[in-house]
């Protein structure tokens, strides 16, 4: 059996498939290295969108993207340029967020806060559908 192929996927490119797909919005470097050692355990194809405010400021595409992901890794403090798009992920049922803010109470639009990607990787069977 063949190791598992993941596609990296930026703006303003998608790919139609049937791989489990994940969106990943402004990941810091610690979930990026944490994002690498999950990616180790995965057993199928993967596609993973990736946006950085840095590098892009698509946001038709990652709107259209959200929309169309299996799941989505929200880091919300590093969201500036588009903290004012921080509820419409969060009202999805698929969105799993990050955030060290303690006052927020993001909990009651969305429960699936999560501490690092390890624990969403256990609670979706390593991005299995």
């Amino acid at each position: 059996m063949r190791d598992p192929k993941i596609n990296l996927i930026t703006a303003p490119d998608k790919l139609l498939d049937d791989n489990t797909s994940i969106l990943l919005i402004n990941p810091d470097n610690s979930i990026k290295e944490s994002l690498n050692d999950v990616l180790k355990n995965i057993k199928r194809d993967l596609n993973l969108y990736l946006f950085e405010e840095d590098a892009q400021n698509d946001i038709e595409w990652l709107m259209e993207v959200a929309n169309s992901v299996d799941y989505i890794i929200l880091n919300i403090d590093t969201c500036e340029e588009i903290r004012w798009l921080v509820g419409a992920f969060l009202l999805k049922t698929r969105t799993f967020y990050l955030t060290n803010h303690k006052e927020l109470q993001y909990n009651i639009i969305n429960e699936n806060r999560i501490y690092d990607l390890r624990q969403f990787a256990e609670g979706v069977n390593y991005f299995e559908k």
